[in-house]
């Protein structure tokens, strides 16, 4: 297929020098669900499940305690974890979470505050003693960075209070010193020696392209960082115009539905910027909940979570979950099933860890009908390895419709016998010789896999 060799030579970029990320990360992070109650208790249990459901087996195999768990000793400036929460500590959890085949992954912001309601100390003033602590102390193997003190232009900088242990101070959302900020993390992690893999946030204001409310602050990395410079500093960088909530499409404060994540990773960044080392990440998934989650929103339909998790894997986004696992086997075992789909999670993890790409949708971003309420069809590609091709149908639309897409559009040769395999059943299909087409049920996908037969 001609995409291939063109989209590998995409790959051969610098990478940041940690040896992670070949394929995009999957993980469970207590966010979602657990915002910033998560206890160690919860931890212990969260393995459990993910170990007695299969999913760890399927890849799922890190779990990351995410904002509210962290406070800084003023004496000494070092972090230290909630006694509340986790009395053994954090070296206790980490050697547990090892024992037990995980890796342990923890959170804090690049700038003096983090994010949730919670207690916590960001880390400006404080990397290289932070990076020590995560590292060598807490042996942490996944890192999430936040960027809750943003500095927006022409606002005046917050005052420090001088106390050592709390560094307050913002850090300017412009692209340069944002960068530098991001830089020097980073280089602080990676001096510690221990390979760590990184997630990081930064913003950038919008600017009005396709989707995007011009001047809005979103989670992006600005659009003059280079591929190299996003490589060089971390394995994944989150991609959204506002945190997800648990539902297609609303609003609830500067929340919004799972769509405009959607929107985001096509519009806010280059989707051929991912690949081994570095992938565009369109967050935490908002899957299995049905409302019930302590993030707001009231739920989505069974196909819809369909949707969401398909568009996720073959736009090579990391699958971060964030369910109630413990219930999800009595109470939800058909979206237990959908998690646990292999071919799902085979397609998002393929070794080629090629870029994936937007082949088209109706209307066309630029258009004046193109909001993202007013989508109504979209169909993604991404090549996988063996010569084959991943294509996503997504209908967005309120009625069950048709979508059909042409070998051209595809990029692969007319005239050939092509086999197709449903992802989402986990059967072969049968062959074609036609343009493919198919009829998709509202806020629902096809998920097929083309290979010359």
């Amino acid at each position: 297929m001609r995409f291939v060799a063109v989209l590998l030579l995409v790959a051969c970029v610098h990478a940041l020098d940690n040896g992670l990320g070949l394929t995009p990360r999957l993980a469970y992070s207590t966010w979602n669900f657990f915002t910033t109650h998560v206890t160690e208790g919860d931890v212990h249990e969260i393995a459990a499940v993910l170990e007695r459901t299969g999913l760890k087996a399927l890849g799922f195999d890190t779990i990351n305690i995410d904002a509210g768990s962290l406070d800084r000793d003023p004496h000494t400036g070092k972090l230290y974890p909630n006694p509340r929460c986790f009395p053994s500590g954090l070296r206790n959890l980490s050697d547990f979470l090892h024992g037990a085949g995980f890796k342990f992954g923890a959170y804090n912001d690049i700038s003096g505050h983090t994010c949730g309601s919670g207690p916590g100390a960001g880390s400006l003033g404080h990397y290289t003693q932070d990076a020590e602590t995560f590292a060598l102390d807490w042996q942490v193997d996944y890192l999430k960075f936040d960027f809750c003190g943003v500095q927006m232009p022409g606002a005046p900088q917050e005052n420090c209070t001088g106390v050592v242990g709390r560094s307050c101070g913002l850090v300017p959302v412009n692209s340069s010193e944002q960068y530098a900020a991001w830089s020097a993390l980073s280089a602080a992690l990676n001096r510690t020696g221990r390979p760590i893999y990184l997630d990081f946030c930064p913003h950038a204001i919008a600017d009005g392209q396709g989707t995007e409310s011009k001047g809005k602050l979103m989670y992006a990395p600005p659009k003059d960082w280079t591929l190299a410079q996003r490589r060089a500093i971390a394995n994944q960088l989150l991609v959204e115009y506002d945190n997800t909530v648990d539902c297609w499409v609303c609003k609830v404060g500067d929340m919004q539905g799972m769509i405009y994540n959607i929107d985001a990773m096509l519009q806010a960044t280059d989707l051929s910027y991912s690949g081994p080392g570095m992938w565009n990440y369109a967050d935490m998934l908002q899957m299995c909940d049905y409302g019930k989650g302590r993030t707001p929103g009231g739920g989505m339909t069974l196909s819809e979570y369909r949707a969401h998790y398909s568009v996720w894997a073959v736009l090579a986004s990391p699958l971060v979950l964030g369910s109630d696992l413990f219930t999800i086997e009595k109470e939800h075992p058909d979206c237990l099933a959908l998690l646990s789909n292999k071919d799902i999670i085979k397609v998002n993890q393929d070794p080629a860890a090629l870029p994936p790409r937007l082949v088209y949708q109706t209307p066309p971003f630029g258009s004046l009908e193109a909001t993202t309420v007013n989508i109504t069809t979209q169909v993604f590609a991404r090549p996988l390895s063996g010569d084959r091709l991943a294509v996503v149908l997504l209908n967005r639309a309120s009625d069950t419709t048709t979508i059909a897409v042409s070998w051209a559009q595809l990029g692969l040769a007319a005239g050939k016998t092509y086999s197709v395999y449903d992802v989402l059943k986990n059967q072969a299909a049968g062959s074609t010789t036609s343009p493919f087409s198919a009829v998709v049920p509202s806020h629902d996908v096809s998920f097929v896999i083309f290979a010359v037969a």
